[in-house]
């Protein structure tokens, strides 16, 4: 049997959990986060939904109709930054460098936190995105 030091497992360890969604992480600050590590498909949906939410099945379908037929056309096309709560720059335009922390959700969802809209239609309310909160 091979033996591995321990330095080598514990980064590994560290590896899987960083893949992981955090505890009550939403599905949109999830996929945020891990395009740093590429875009293939819709790899960390999937992952998200089987970890989080496997009783969300439509998903596979429902995404594609919006327009996302992979994690990043996910990011552009089913879930936008509710502006009213990211960083805006110097010239006032969303400041995407640096995403606020999640805001949670509540197990077995794939609904975003209040950080992100998500475009409605497809049963989902038309194709607009719902909950746009003002700025006050």
């Amino acid at each position: 049997m091979e033996q591995y030091p321990a330095q080598e497992l514990d980064d590994a360890l560290k590896m899987v959990r960083m893949l992981l969604p955090w505890p009550h992480e939403c599905l949109a600050c999830y996929v945020c986060r891990m395009l740093a590590h590429g875009c293939s498909g819709l790899k960390w949906s999937k992952a998200y939904r089987d970890l989080r939410a496997p009783r969300a099945t439509a998903m596979e379908r429902k995404f594609p109709e919006l327009g996302g037929t992979c994690d990043c056309e996910v990011m552009a096309n089913v879930f936008h930054p509710n502006e009213a709560l990211w960083e805006h720059d110097q010239h006032g335009d969303l400041d995407g460098t640096c995403a606020p922390s999640c805001l949670t959700v509540r197990l077995g969802t794939i609904q975003p936190c209040g950080l992100w809209l998500m475009r409605g239609g497809i049963q989902w309310g038309g194709g607009v995105y719902r909950g746009a909160r003002k700025v006050s």
